[in-house]
């Protein structure tokens, strides 16, 4: 059987890719696919969520808060100097706003909200592009979300955030080629985010996902193996000439 690397379908041994939010769910599933690739990772998080959720196997790993711009810049720099240099960058970090309609939500979590998923995702972006540029097959992904496609109610501000982070990626896309920027966009996966995050104080579970996985057409949720292959795919060779997309994983319970 002809192995996921001779079909260029993940990025080539030796690569090197940093993982921002790589201490989460998704996040550590992807580190690992990566590691086990022959893929030289640097994982970035909070300094909280490394120390909860180390990264293993060698794993190099910054400590930064992704929405402070000067703790971004020097982490970034940390990070290409740990790897040698930047080919992929995948950009994971969000949360949920607490459910609350319009207006209901204050200002202060609105702006919190679009920091910890949007502002992140663009300060990590301004610091790795130099890095990207001078690679040979600069690529970035960015974790968008469906509700950025079809919001929820009383998820404005999350909703709001992750439909900033489709047009971020395909602005990215349009003015910094050959460096490619896409987007996946998942659906409901099964991971701590519907406690709160793996950086963030434990909330209690209100999402049902046993009625969700009801309306998805293949009738179960995600889970953290299904986001890492469709990663890796467009970090890849194979996915060389794939710029500015939004691929959504939600077993077809949302088709735009």
């Amino acid at each position: 059987m002809t192995s996921i690397i001779e079909n260029r379908f993940a990025p080539i041994k030796d690569s090197r890719l940093l993982v921002v939010g790589g201490c989460g769910g998704i996040g550590r599933e992807l580190v690992a696919a990566a590691a086990e690739l022959g893929i030289s990772v640097c994982v970035a998080d909070l300094s909280a969520s490394i120390k909860a959720n180390p990264p293993g196997g060698g794993v190099k790993a910054v400590a930064f808060d992704a929405t402070v711009p000067e703790q971004v810049a020097e982490g970034v720099a940390n990070a290409a100097q740990l790897l040698g240099g930047i080919d992929g960058l995948v950009n994971l970090p969000g949360f949920a706003n607490r459910e609350a309609l319009v207006g209901e939500l204050g200002a202060d979590e609105w702006d919190e909200t679009l920091a910890g998923n949007l502002r992140s995702m663009y300060l990590t972006t301004t610091a790795a592009l130099p890095h990207l540029k001078q690679s040979s097959a600069g690529a970035i992904v960015n974790m968008a979300s469906g509700q950025g496609t079809r919001p929820l109610p009383r998820f404005s501000a999350y909703s709001a955030a992750k439909a900033g982070v489709i047009s971020l990626t395909k602005s990215t896309a349009l003015e910094h080629a050959p460096v490619r920027a896409n987007a996946v966009a998942p659906g409901a996966v099964v991971t701590a985010f519907f406690t709160g995050g793996t950086g963030r104080e434990a909330k209690e579970n209100t999402f049902n996902i046993e009625a969700y996985a009801k309306t998805v057409p293949l009738g179960r949720p995600a889970y953290p193996a299904d986001i890492v292959g469709p990663i890796l795919f467009l970090l890849s060779p194979s996915a060389g000439f794939v710029n500015g997309q939004v691929l959504h994983i939600n077993g077809g319970g949302l088709m735009p």
